[in-house]
């Protein structure tokens, strides 16, 4: 396989930033430093703030989305200048770029409207979006790179049409359960149902109250989504010979869940400690993306759009394997 090039080497690190970005908001939130900076774009009046413990969680949190919007824009540049002919790669960054304008301007809002949970959950899912869309962009990066060296392109794993349609509803279960379990932080329910695995000793709590109930389903939706966690590594290890990446991520997922679950558990045992919850976001954002990056393979995401020849890419498949 040939090396990588500058713009997939800036791509991957685009990632890595992005991640690390999504995490850093869970810091964030995990100490009530959401306030650090009570105003914005500046911090307290100022472009560079005094530092004290909250507002110099706030501020990191703020300099490293300038860095990302600025690795972003540098996506969209290159893109533009070598790949604007090649739709698959050009388009993506566009979208990617106006979706962290629109990030941005959703930290603003959620800063100047005390942290509301309904602008925390949409701030979230935009941030796993970039993120999802970036892996897009990397693979199909990837892919022109070694068609246009004359090495062998990127080949869908050959899997049957099932196991695609249960990576999709798991991967869409995995954001919905993350933008969950993002309101119940913030609206401080996460220990509405104290003890673990139980609800408050119960395995359905009688008690009507919101907190609870949302509490309750975050936990329930989590199972459910365990058991399509369970299929689909099931399903492609029966497959793993015609499509062991496939099997690969599916098991990563496996693992991701598991340590998922545990460090849920450990919210209640430490009372929500610091480190717990930004670990449980952390977990459930590299979960969200090893999932995005099977579906991206598993359905070809990155062969959707024209190439530079103005035709979309065709692979061969098996019969009863995903289109």
């Amino acid at each position: 396989m040939a090396r990588l090039n500058g713009f997939q080497q800036l791509c991957i690190v685009t990632c890595v930033v992005i991640f690390g970005l999504i995490v850093l908001g869970g810091v964030v939130r995990a100490t009530d430093s959401g306030d650090g900076c009570p105003d914005w774009p500046l911090c307290h009046g100022k472009l560079i703030p005094e530092a004290d413990k909250h507002t110099l969680i706030e501020y990191s949190h703020r300099a490293t989305a300038s860095v990302a919007g600025g690795l972003v824009l540098a996506i969209l540049i290159w893109s533009w200048r070598s790949y604007r002919n090649v739709p698959r790669i050009f388009y993506p960054a566009v979208i990617t770029f106006l979706l962290v304008l629109f990030q941005a301007g959703l930290g603003g809002a959620a800063v100047l409207n005390d942290l509301a949970a309904e602008i925390v959950m949409v701030h979230l899912g935009t941030a796993l979006f970039i993120l999802a869309i970036l892996a897009l962009i990397t693979t199909t990066a990837i892919d022109h790179g070694r068609d246009r060296s004359g090495d062998r392109p990127l080949t869908r794993p050959r899997v049957a049409a099932g196991t695609g349609r249960i990576a999709l509803i798991a991967s869409l279960g995995t954001l919905s359960i993350m933008l969950l379990g993002a309101y119940v932080a913030v609206a401080d329910y996460a220990l509405a149902c104290s003890g673990w695995p139980l609800c408050n000793g119960e395995v359905f709590p009688g008690s009507s109250a919101t907190s609870i109930q949302i509490n309750y389903h975050h936990r329930m939706f989590a199972g459910l989504l365990g058991l399509l966690i369970l299929a689909l590594a099931w399903l492609t290890w029966r497959q793993r010979r015609e499509a062991p990446l496939a099997f690969v991520l599916s098991m990563t997922a496996v693992g991701l869940y598991g340590a998922q679950v545990m460090i849920g558990a450990a919210n209640i045992w430490t009372q929500v400690a610091d480190e717990v919850s930004a670990a449980h976001l952390a977990f459930g954002s590299l979960l969200w993306l090893s999932l995005a990056v099977l579906n991206i393979r598993i359905h070809g995401l990155y062969e959707w759009l024209p190439d530079s020849s103005g035709q979309p890419a065709r692979r061969d498949l098996a019969p009863g394997m995903t289109p």
